[in-house]
């Protein structure tokens, strides 16, 4: 049978120091790293694990802006099951920008509880987004 003792060694001030900055920046690191999490994309990615509704959609107009961080937009509608018209813009390459003319018509994706997270084939998306929902089907 063991007996324990309600005493224990004493750390020295040093010891007591580094364990308070270690747990400092562990705490400060978590917090860092739930900061950069892109909350929106997991949201996103977790409507579209119930399913994604495929439509129609006509483009609308073509835009171009090399100043941007997507240059090459398109505007298009789309109508939703509940038969509202939609309207989304969709960044591209410049390769499927060109295959795009307005009056075309495009497949659309979009959440069935929420007909406004929608997206294009070929539409430019954040490589975070594209390795999660891999992961997620």
């Amino acid at each position: 049978m063991a007996f324990f003792t309600s005493e224990h060694p004493k750390r020295t001030p040093a010891q007591r120091a580094i364990r308070y900055a270690t747990g400092t920046l562990a705490c400060a690191l978590i917090i860092f790293i739930l900061w950069l999490l892109p909350y929106d994309i997991l949201r996103e990615e977790r409507y579209r694990i119930y399913g994604e509704t495929r439509t129609s959609g006509i483009v609308l107009e073509m835009g171009a802006d090399p100043t941007t961080k997507y240059p090459f937009m398109i505007r298009y509608k789309y109508i939703d099951a509940d038969g509202i018209a939609r309207e989304a813009m969709a960044p591209l390459d410049r390769e499927r920008w060109e295959q795009y003319r307005p009056g075309n018509s495009i497949d659309v994706f979009y959440i069935r509880s929420r007909p406004n997270i929608v997206r294009i084939t070929g539409e430019l998306e954040p490589q975070f987004q594209l390795w999660l929902r891999d992961i997620l089907q």
